[in-house]
C-alpha cells in the first residue's frame, strides 16, 4: 500500500469515526437530521434501550468464539508494543478508538506486513457482525452505512497490504 493510499484510507476512517462517536450538531446537519433525532437513534443503538443495547460499540461484543477480555488484552498489548497510548476512559475494544489506532498506524510508517497482521488479528472478526446487527436495528440507515463502509475500507487495507507483503517477499 503506497503512502497516498494509506493517507486516503486514514482520512476515510477518521470521517467514519466522527459518525460513530456521540453525535454533534455538525454530524446531525451532515445527516440532514435534527440533533435530537440523531442523538435519540445513537442512544437507542449504542447506549441504552428497552430490552438492551442493540449494537454495543465494542468489538468484543461481536466476536463469535473469542473471549472478549482476551481480545482486549491482546489489543492493548499490541498498542503498547506500537507505542500507541489508548484512552483509559473506554475499554480497549471501543470501536471508534480501535479505528483511531488504525488511523495512527496508517499515518505512520508501519510496514505492510504489520498492517496486514493487525487487520487480520484485530479488525477482521467483528466488523461484519457489527454491520449485520446495525442492518437489523438502524431504521434510518446512517450507522449501518458507516459500518458497511468500515468493512469495505478494512478489506481494502488488508488486501492491498497482503499484496505488498507478497511482493516484498518475492523481491527479497
Amino acid at each position: 500500500m503506497i503512502a497516498e493510499e494509506k493517507q486516503e484510507a486514514a482520512q476515510r476512517l477518521l470521517e467514519l469515526v466522527a459518525l460513530l462517536e456521540y453525535p454533534t450538531l455538525e454530524v446531525a446537519d451532515r445527516c440532514d437530521l435534527k440533533f435530537e433525532d440523531l442523538e435519540s437513534r445513537y442512544i437507542r443503538l449504542f447506549v441504552n434501550s428497552l430490552g438492551g443495547v442493540a449494537a454495543p460499540p465494542y468489538a468484543g461484543c461481536f466476536l463469535e468464539k473469542e473471549n472478549r477480555l482476551e481480545f482486549m488484552s491482546q489489543f492493548s498489548g499490541f498498542c503498547l508494543e506500537q507505542g500507541v497510548a489508548i484512552d483509559q476512559a473506554q475499554p480497549p475494544d471501543y470501536i471508534p478508538m480501535m479505528v483511531e489506532v488504525l488511523v495512527m498506524l496508517l499515518s505512520g510508517d508501519a510496514e505492510p506486513e504489520t498492517l496486514y497482521s493487525v487487520i487480520a488479528d484485530f479488525y477482521c472478526r467483528w466488523p461484519e457482525a457489527f454491520a449485520s446487527t446495525l442492518r437489523e436495528h438502524d431504521d434510518v440507515g446512517i450507522y449501518v452505512t458507516v459500518a458497511e463502509e468500515l468493512c469495505a475500507i478494512l478489506r481494502e487495507i488488508k488486501t492491498k497490504n497482503a499484496s505488498s507483503t507478497v511482493a516484498e517477499r518475492a523481491d527479497g
